[in-house]
């Protein structure tokens, strides 16, 4: 039986963990990346030199872009995918992009004869690596069945939100709560820290207390040991989501003062000239807030 050839369009920071997983599942894994592409090399991946090049010897074709111009660019001109699919290819989109935009795509896409499924990923690149991470599916039921191999190979929690279009709403409220658990995350384990407790042990008891969270768990060992580099999720990266789910909530004219409260540390976070660090870095913005009151509070 043929090896199934799976093309990753994009193999950057959440790309290069997708294809590590498909590669692991014994897929053959096809890649474009203008640049930087040694370490999908390294994995076992092949290195082409166009997305066309990957639509011509792809049965699945994943593409996994940071934005939607950067989706336009590998999708349109003579060496693009739009040139390059027709009715054998099955497109999964991994990005996070506007609805409409997506929407826009996916007709283009099937005007070529081509199946197209939403994949939005809810989780870091080291979540992917654990199999931690969820997989959020927009398409119709038949079209999930026939992508189950690949998308097994990337993750096994799954779930189907509707049609196409649907699932970047989930991943925005997704999001959104990340946004205000990495925050309280942070002021806990502050707290803690000026009640005499070494930053460790908070860590340690409320992990595994009623008061845990996933994103707890995730963001407060990092804040404890001060890792916010490498970055697992950076503040840039989650600043486009942050004006996504804003927007969500306010076009569904929802109250949203915890979101409100929050999304202004990250935003400030970047503007600080730490954006490249990982989102748990927002506690320093919680410490130095901590000793400007505290200052203001002294007695002269």
């Amino acid at each position: 039986m043929p090896v199934t050839t799976i093309g990753m369009v994009g193999i950057g920071q959440l790309g290069l963990p997708i294809a590590t997983s498909l590669l692991a599942a014994g897929f053959r894994v096809v890649g474009y990346r203008r640049r930087d592409r040694e370490a999908f090399v390294e994995q076992g991946g092949i290195a082409l030199e166009s997305p066309a090049a990957v639509a011509a010897e792809s049965d699945f074709i994943l593409t996994c872009l940071p934005s939607e111009v950067a989706h336009m660019d590998i999708m349109e001109g003579a060496e693009g995918l739009l040139q390059s699919i027709g009715p054998q290819h099955t497109l999964i989109e991994i990005g996070t992009y506007r609805k409409d935009f997506k929407q826009s795509m996916a007709r283009r896409i099937e005007a070529r004869s081509a199946r197209v499924l939403e994949a939005e990923v809810s989780g870091t690149p080291s979540m992917v690596l654990q199999r931690k991470a969820s997989l959020f599916l927009g398409g119709d039921a038949d079209l999930v069945e026939h992508c189950k191999p690949v998308l097994d190979a990337i993750a096994d929690i799954q779930f189907h939100i509707g049609e196409f279009g649907s699932a970047v709403a989930m991943k925005l409220i997704a999001n959104y709560l990340l946004t205000i658990h990495t925050l309280a995350a942070a002021e806990a384990l502050n707290l803690g820290v000026n009640a005499g407790f070494s930053a460790q042990h908070v860590v340690e008891v409320i992990r595994q207390s009623a008061g845990g969270s996933a994103m707890f768990s995730a963001r407060a060992p990092l804040m404890a040991s001060r890792r916010f580099q490498p970055a697992p999720g950076p503040f840039a990266t989650l600043d486009k989501y942050l004006d996504m789910a804003g927007e969500l909530s306010q076009e569904l004219g929802c109250a949203a003062p915890l979101f409100n409260a929050a999304k202004p540390y990250f935003l400030r976070a970047i503007a600080e000239g730490i954006g490249e660090e990982d989102i748990s870095a927002v506690i320093k913005l919680i410490e130095a807030d901590s000793l400007a009151h505290n200052k203001e509070t002294t007695p002269c």
